[in-house]
C-alpha cells in the first residue's frame, strides 16, 4: 500500500513538490504499522482500533490528491473530516451530532472562504477525538453532511451507474435510468438494496431539500 502510494507521488507530483507528500504520506504509514504491530501482539482487534486502521484509507489518498491538485490549484487544502463530524462512539458504525457537525463545518468555511476543499470520506470522530467510521459507504454521507451545512445548490455522487436504474444492470439487460425520485423513493429503494446510494446519504439533502444528483464517472472528461 505505502509503495502504491509512493509510485503515484513520483508518477504524479513535480519533484519540488514530492518531498513533502512523501513526509506527510511516510508518517501515516508509520503510525498505520505501529498499530498493526499491536493487533499482531496482542491477537485482538477491537472496533475502535480497527475504526482508527480503516481511516488511514481516506487519510493517505485524500492528501495524495490534495497535494496533486495543489501543483494546478494553490487554492487545494487537505481537510481531515474527523475534525469536523462529530459521532457517538458507536464505532463501525457511528451516528453523527448533526448540530454540532453543522456548525464545525461552517465555522471551518468561514475561517477558509475561497479554498477548494479535499476532504476525507467515512471518517468521523467522537467526544473524545477517538476516530469512528460511518459505515461502507460513508464517503457518500459525508459529501451529504457538507452539502446540509453549507445549504449547497445539489449533491453530486459520482459512481459507475447513470442514477437510480430500475433493476440492478448487471442482471437486467433491459434496466434503464429513473430521471427523477423523490426523497422517499430513493430512500425505499437504497435501504431494499439499491447500492448506487448509502441509504443515511438521503437524510441531510431531505432536510435541507438538497437534489442529489448520481452521475457517470465514466462520463468524466
Amino acid at each position: 500500500l505505502e509503495t502504491r502510494h509512493f509510485e503515484l507521488v513520483r508518477a504524479l507530483l513535480n519533484v519540488q513538490h514530492q518531498n513533502p507528500a512523501y513526509t506527510r504520506l511516510k508518517i501515516n504509514f508509520n503510525h498505520l504499522e505501529e498499530l498493526l504491530q499491536g493487533v499482531l501482539t496482542l491477537r485482538e482487534l477491537t472496533p475502535k482500533t480497527r475504526d482508527l486502521i480503516l481511516s488511514y484509507g481516506e487519510r493517505c489518498s485524500t492528501l495524495m490528491i490534495s497535494k496533486m491538485a495543489a501543483q494546478y490549484f494553490p487554492e487545494a487544502l487537505f481537510v481531515d473530516a474527523s475534525e469536523l463530524i462529530k459521532t457517538d462512539s458507536e464505532f463501525g458504525h457511528a451516528k453523527v451530532n448533526m448540530e454540532l457537525t453543522g456548525l464545525l463545518i461552517k465555522g471551518f468555511i468561514q475561517e477558509n472562504p475561497e479554498k477548494m476543499l479535499f476532504v476525507t470520506g467515512f471518517i468521523a470522530s467522537n467526544e473524545a477525538g477517538q476516530i469512528t467510521t460511518l459505515g461502507r459507504g460513508g464517503s457518500d454521507y459525508t459529501a451529504a453532511i457538507f452539502g446540509s451545512a453549507l445549504n449547497a445548490a445539489e449533491i453530486q455522487i459520482w459512481t459507475d451507474v447513470n442514477g437510480m436504474m430500475t433493476a440492478d444492470p448487471r442482471m437486467v439487460k433491459k434496466a434503464f435510468s429513473l430521471p427523477e425520485l423523490t426523497y422517499t423513493e430513493a430512500m425505499e429503494l437504497s435501504y431494499f438494496g439499491a447500492k448506487v446510494i448509502y441509504p443515511p446519504t438521503m437524510i441531510p439533502a431531505f432536510l435541507q431539500k438538497i437534489p442529489i444528483v448520481i452521475k457517470n464517472t465514466f462520463d468524466f472528461e
